[in-house]
């Protein structure tokens, strides 16, 4: 097995054994090389373009079994007498010379278990009195103890307990699975490590072997007192209730749980000997298992678990006390009704196979009704009512505090037509926005990938006209950052700042989350097509009104997705985005000022009548574009 490093390689002498490769992404090759992190002169840079794969039996300091693939560094025994090198013959003769025992890789006088002794891998001493001794490496299983059902192990054992290798858990081969790093983000799915990230008894894993598909892994319990910290609560619940202490035990139909301890009527595993760390008391509602919220098996034959949407949710995590419109875009925490009554999950109700955002037993607004937010019940005299929440009273501008929420961009009155242009290459190929004086703003498609050849790209700033770039000096791009998935967006970080004039200016960024008003005109900039009206190659702009997302989802059909990461703008004929255009900004006024809300993408089709222009709400992302900046200026105070 590999244990990956991104963006890491070495530079180091020959040495005889391939022990790692890295991988080359703009090339899509790998490299073997002969050394490890620990070898002698290994110098570790780190690169954007590589990730690096070391082969985990020279690396780890533990041990799988009794040690027989242990290829680490460890050269003195378990009471520190330095070992004797392998090759040598002085003080003890022997006959484990490197030549004859190849794969066990005798070097040095590095710990090996050539013979596959129980107790470990050992070595000849250099003491005459003390001709071999064991080197007391600890095993993996050993390294980490697990606290309770292990939820929060990180440690490095990645073997069964009936000693298979476990896959990675970036891999579908040769076991498909749901548990892939990137949906299950804070379990600790690094490489191939034993986790529990499904609230299991213990640490688990999918295995290398095709036909056991997953095992359990033999990991050391911590002492009893070492319990995983929970926030504990007992008249309601946080989050989803796996702290809930108290001792609400029947459902919201009125049946009494069974007990925790019984396995009549209902037969399972969620017994306290097997759940120690979660207060399987008594009859009383609990969360075990990671579920939505707390429930309990029940006493009734017929109904095997109940969740318990009677225990009402801590007031203090609903945030959110107020919904704009009609409530239909609310993800607050409510989860009562404007009576107090609990609300019931949607997940048994029909709404919640038509509509997203119906999770858990939470208000939602899934029928759009004018009214707000609302919710089932459990009570059946009161099947759903509304919630307690009022309408927001936001300032419909979308520029509200700009100059307090933005006062790291370089703030500077927009002059001329060209002050927030770039164009790629001596071709051109996309527009941009310079956000900052080494920021460009622009479309994500503008690149075949996250980690293009750089080389290929400049970016021109000051522009009226593309002729005029064949004379000029480009400026490079150091990086490429993509936007979050699904946003379009990306941002290049320039190897030099632009050099601001006359002509070239940044452009301001809006608040984080701000609208803009319908109907509100703004301006889009450009060198796209023109379908033959003239002015090819000429920086053009038009007057664009900015359209509802409603009135713009029905334009499209339905087949191009509006939601609260887009805004539309125009509809007229001959008035929207074209090829060329792509990546260029929707820019309003505001005061003396010039902020940009939208970075314009493909909405299917070139300037199609009655169909609006769609763009990147670039105030949907303000906190991620606030994350990058910050991310980089820190990377490069640190190097």
């Amino acid at each position: 097995m590999w244990i990956s490093d991104p963006t890491v390689v070495f530079s180091v002498l020959y040495l005889p054994l391939y022990r790692t490769f890295y991988f080359d992404h703009i090339n899509r090759k790998c490299h073997l090389l002969p050394f490890d992190r620990f070898s002698e002169g290994a110098k570790r840079e780190r690169k954007p373009n590589y990730d690096l794969y070391e082969k985990k039996d020279y690396v780890r300091e533990c041990i799988i079994g009794s040690g027989v693939n242990y290829k680490g560094r460890r050269s003195f025994t378990k009471t520190g007498i330095t070992c004797q090198a392998w090759n040598m013959s002085i003080p003890h003769e022997h006959n484990f010379k490197p030549a004859r025992h190849k794969k066990f890789d005798l070097q040095q006088n590095f710990c090996r278990n050539p013979d596959n002794d129980p107790s470990g891998p050992w070595c000849f001493t250099e003491l005459t009195e003390t001709r071999h001794q064991e080197c007391g490496l600890p095993p993996c299983s050993e390294v980490e103890c697990m606290k309770c059902n292990g939820e929060t192990y990180r440690g490095p054992m990645d073997h069964t307990e009936s000693g298979k290798e476990c896959q990675r858990w970036d891999s579908q081969k040769p076991q498909k699975h749901t548990y892939q790093p990137h949906r299950h983000v804070g379990k600790g799915l690094d490489d191939n490590y034993c986790r529990n990230p499904n609230n299991d008894v213990r640490p688990w894993c999918y295995t290398m072997d095709k036909n056991t598909p997953w095992e359990y892994c033999i990991i050391s319990v911590c002492d009893s007192n070492n319990d995983v910290e929970v926030e504990v609560t007992t008249s309601c619940f946080q989050g989803q209730g796996e702290g809930y202490r108290g001792t609400v035990n029947v459902t919201p139909a009125g049946v009494t749980c069974q007990r925790w301890d019984a396995l009549f009527p209902h037969n399972h595993s969620y017994t306290p000997h097997n759940y120690k760390c979660k207060n399987l008391r008594e009859n009383f509602c609990r969360n075990p298992d990671g579920s939505e919220i707390p429930w309990c098996f029940t006493t009734d034959p017929k109904v095997r678990k109940a969740f318990c949407t009677n225990i009402p949710r801590c007031e203090s995590e609903s945030s959110d006390k107020c919904y704009e419109d009609n409530g239909e875009s609310y993800r607050g925490n409510l989860s009562k009704t404007r009576s107090g009554i609990p609300c019931g999950l949607w997940r048994d109700t029909q709404s919640a196979k038509a509509s997203a955002g119906l999770e858990l037993n939470l208000c939602r607004n899934p029928d759009r009704d004018k009214h707000g937010p609302w919710c089932y019940t459990s009570n059946s005299s009161i099947p759903w009512d509304y919630c307690g929440l009022e309408r927001c009273e936001f300032p419909t501008s979308c520029f509200s505090s700009l100059f307090f929420a933005w006062a790291t961009v370089v703030l500077v009155a927009i002059t001329t037509h060209s002050d927030w242009f770039s164009s790629y290459r001596n071709r051109h190929w996309c527009g941009g926005s310079l956000i900052r004086e080494e920021w460009v703003l622009t479309d994500q498609q503008c690149f075949s990938t996250c980690v293009p050849d750089l080389s290929e790209y400049t970016v021109q700033v000051g522009l009226l006209h593309l002729n005029a770039s064949s004379g000029t000096q480009g400026l490079r791009i150091a990086h490429v950052v993509c936007g979050p998935e699904g946003s379009n967006l990306a941002l290049l970080k320039l190897t030099t700042p632009a050099p601001l004039s006359e002509h070239v200016r940044t452009v301001l960024l809006p608040v984080a989350g701000c609208a803009v008003a319908e109907g509100t005109y703004c301006l889009m900039y450009g060198w796209g097509d023109t379908k033959g009206t003239g002015h090819e190659g000429s920086l053009k702009l038009v007057g664009l009104p900015i359209v509802s997302n409603k009135r713009c989802s029905q334009s499209h059909k339905g087949i191009l997705p509006i939601t609260e990461t887009k805004i539309c703008a125009g509809g007229k004929r001959d008035q929207g985005v074209c090829e060329k255009d792509y990546g260029g900004p929707l820019v309003c006024q505001e005061g003396e000022s010039k902020v940009i809300v939208g970075v314009s993408i493909n909405g299917r089709g070139c300037a199609v009548a009655r169909r609006p222009a769609v763009f990147v709400n670039v105030a949907f992302y303000s906190e991620w574009i606030r994350k990058v900046f910050k991310y980089y200026s820190d990377m490069e105070i640190s190097s």
